[in-house]
């Protein structure tokens, strides 16, 4: 069975609800003309006639009535599952599987975690933290959070935080026995603490931004 089959067999229902082309197609949204199209094109492709047709009424056959009475639970079936997705929507239930890097989580996730699954208590969140890059599809995740550089071009990406700020810090006792650093160049002559995307990732590249001109170090990616 095909999708215009799915609909052919709604429609029938319809008619055989209202005994009324025009009340069939007024419920279901189309032209009565257009509804008798599709009941002729069903009872074609089963090859047997659902409906008596007159100018003032509308009757089913006996093969028509057996049809109803099969299709009647189904049709039931699916008009409840898509009631059931319409009240989900209104009150989400389910689970949510998010993937972040520790920095997001941090950030974005754990301000709000306590707040969102008071409000959703049907919810069941599932939060995988790590650098490493992956295809959150493929691994069967709703979403992820991490830098925008990371996003597929086939995907959606929406800013979650504004910009953050960061600073070069130092142990005063470190700073006694070397000169302080004013350029982002000068840190190459420090010891510094470096931040690797995974095991076996890149180093990040920290943005400075001066006069509008932004300079990232360490330059090269080690």
């Amino acid at each position: 069975m095909d999708r215009g089959d799915l609909a052919s067999l709604t429609a029938f229902v319809a008619v055989a609800d209202q005994r009324s082309f025009r009340a069939a197609a007024s419920r279901l949204g189309v032209t009565p003309s257009a509804l008798s199209h599709s009941m002729r094109q069903l009872e074609e492709r089963l090859e047997v006639r659902l409906l008596h047709r007159t100018t003032r009424s509308v009757s089913l056959t006996d093969a028509g009535l057996r049809l109803l009475e099969r299709l009647r639970p189904a049709i039931s079936e699916i008009a409840g599952a898509l009631e059931d997705l319409n009240q989900e929507r209104q009150r989400p239930v389910g689970r949510l599987r998010i993937n972040a890097i520790h920095l997001a989580a941090s950030a974005v996730i754990a301000p709000i975690w306590g707040r969102f699954l008071s409000t959703y208590p049907e919810v069941h969140l599932e939060l995988a933290v790590g650098e490493a890059p992956i295809d959150i599809v493929a691994k069967g995740f709703d979403a992820g959070i991490g830098p925008r550089d990371r996003v597929p071009t086939d995907m959606v990406a929406i800013r979650v935080m504004g910009p953050m700020k960061v600073a070069v810090v130092g142990a005063p006792a470190y700073f006694a026995r070397r000169r302080r650093p004013r350029t982002p160049g000068d840190l190459a002559r420090h010891s510094c603490v470096q931040y690797r995307r995974g095991g076996d990732g890149a180093v990040f590249e920290w943005p400075f931004e001066r006069n509008r001109k932004t300079q990232r170090w360490p330059s090269d990616g080690r």
